[in-house]
């Protein structure tokens, strides 16, 4: 008897969000690329197929023009909507059954959570006047061993809060 794997594909939308401190002239705007996990393996059977992390990245662009006073901002990434956790966060599949476990990393070590500050770290700097472009990766990972999921597509999407603070 041979024992075929069934995979299960992931991917995390971020989607996008900005907040001033108060009224100013210019603006600052965001756009993100998901994160895309691709095909996952949650079994371990000796000899036959190993689970192992699925690890991803993704992108968020900050562009900001016209910009009269510097000031600070700070990037928070929150939770996932199912379960509205943080850590771990959560993707889940329309055929139902358990959701699959996921987090975002500030580093590409995956040891600093991106979350909202109150729940991991927060990505933060300065913005000088005028126009100016950031780029930031976010790094995801899904962790070996799920091996209660169900075949599917797993999903979710994480909202990006920009705050400015002039």
């Amino acid at each position: 008897m041979s024992v075929l794997p069934q995979f299960r594909k992931a991917a995390a939308a971020l989607a996008a969000s900005c907040v001033a401190g108060f009224a100013t002239a210019g603006g600052c705007s965001l756009s993100t690329s998901g994160l895309a996990f691709g095909a996952y393996q949650p079994l371990s059977l000796p000899g036959k197929m190993s689970s192992a992390d699925s690890i991803s990245d993704g992108s968020i662009s900050m562009v900001c023009t016209g910009i009269v006073t510097g000031g600070s901002y700070s990037v928070s990434l929150g939770s996932s909507p199912v379960g509205n956790s943080m850590s771990p966060r959560l993707m889940a599949n329309p055929q139902g059954g358990p959701h699959m476990q996921f987090n975002v990393y500030l580093d590409p070590g995956l040891t600093t959570i991106w979350g909202d500050g109150l729940t991991g770290s927060v990505l933060s700097g300065t913005i000088a006047p005028g126009d100016s472009n950031r780029s930031f990766t976010a790094y995801g990972k899904v962790p070996a061993g799920q091996n209660g999921l169900r075949v599917g597509s797993f999903s979710a999407t994480l909202l990006v809060t920009l705050t400015y603070n002039p």
